[in-house]
């Protein structure tokens, strides 16, 4: 069995998921998958691809069995390109470190401990009761929607609980066991869900039915003030809305780790947006890190190795998203 790995991503962390393998497959790594000359020969002896991406063009693989995708999202895949009879599968591990950062960034923006660490730092007293400043908010009390109530969306409302919110959630399909969510609506309700929420994290994948999702109608639905989140894709965001909403004051903050722009080679220090949310003081801004703790990389490395090692062992493959 010959196991492909193919971009620059996934070239990157092959040592690391070869020296787990309990197999012995044969092994080859292709950083430059433009490289027709080599990626031709490689795809037609491949029996596993593991990367980011499959593109329409690519050259034939008769032999593939296995497209595992190194990250949990897909949509760098073009599925219909993919030959018949192949399994994707894509790999999780990121729920923890993504529902802290979401609990990290919800109080930094109720609290506006950001704003306030700066300003104090610059001489201000502004935030306190000396300095005859605002109140900040706090979380009890408060009620957070989550959009998309999957793994991560889960692992926020468990970990959201404890600060006495009151959480909803919408997702596209029935959900039997709601946890600590009091209601869950259909996605075609969320309507009826966005105007009683103070927070509102967008934690569903990418789909055709969830893309522009969040569009200025709904974000004109959410509260006056309210706080956006979103650590899912920044397509599912329409991001002129949101900036405008963040820009005249309409919602009282984001935390944003999803974008609309990433670097290229072309552009490696691209800006993540075409509109300038880097000027605005109730945003925080990071660039796709949430998740990217070594913690998530020891779960995927081993859920990815596992599937390898099932694939030539003849065994179910897991996290398998469709079959071609």
């Amino acid at each position: 069995m010959k196991v492909l790995f193919l971009g620059r991503f996934a070239s990157g962390h092959a040592p690391r998921i070869v020296a787990r393998l309990t197999t012995a497959p044969d092994t080859e790594i292709l950083a430059d998958d433009t490289d027709r000359a080599r990626l031709a020969p490689a795809l037609a002896e491949a029996d596993a691809v593991v990367g980011l991406e499959w593109r329409a063009g690519f050259p034939p693989a008769p032999r593939l069995r296995l497209l595992q995708c190194i990250a949990t999202g897909v949509d760098r895949m073009d599925l219909a390109a993919v030959p018949r009879g192949v399994s994707v599968c894509n790999t999780l591990g990121h729920e923890t470190p993504i529902a802290e950062y979401v609990i990290m960034t919800m109080l930094n923006l109720t609290h506006r401990l950001f704003q306030t660490v700066l300003s104090f730092r610059a001489g201000s007293w502004e935030a306190s009761l000396q300095g005859g400043g605002t109140r900040h908010g706090e979380l009890l009390g408060q009620t957070v929607g989550i959009v998309g109530y999957g793994g991560i969306g889960r692992e926020v409302a468990r970990r959201a609980a404890p600060f006495g919110v009151r959480l909803l959630a919408a997702n596209r399909s029935p959900v039997e066991d709601a946890g600590p969510v009091e209601r869950v609506y259909p996605l075609a309700e969320l309507d009826r869900m966005l105007p009683e929420c103070d927070v509102v994290v967008i934690a569903a994948a990418l789909a055709p039915e969830t893309k522009g999702l969040i569009d200025a109608r709904r974000i004109a639905l959410m509260k006056p003030g309210a706080l956006l989140i979103n650590i899912a894709r920044g397509q599912i965001v329409d991001e002129e809305a949101l900036y405008a909403a963040l820009r005249d004051g309409r919602l009282g903050g984001a935390a944003i780790d999803v974008w609309w722009r990433y670097p290229t080679p072309a552009e490696p220090q691209t800006r993540p947006s075409r509109f300038p949310f880097h000027e605005l003081p109730n945003v925080l801004m990071t660039p796709h890190s949430s998740s990217y703790t070594e913690g998530t990389a020891e779960r995927r490395f081993a859920a990815i190795t596992g599937n390898i090692d099932r694939l030539a062992r003849g065994e179910p493959l897991i996290n398998v998203v469709t079959t071609t």
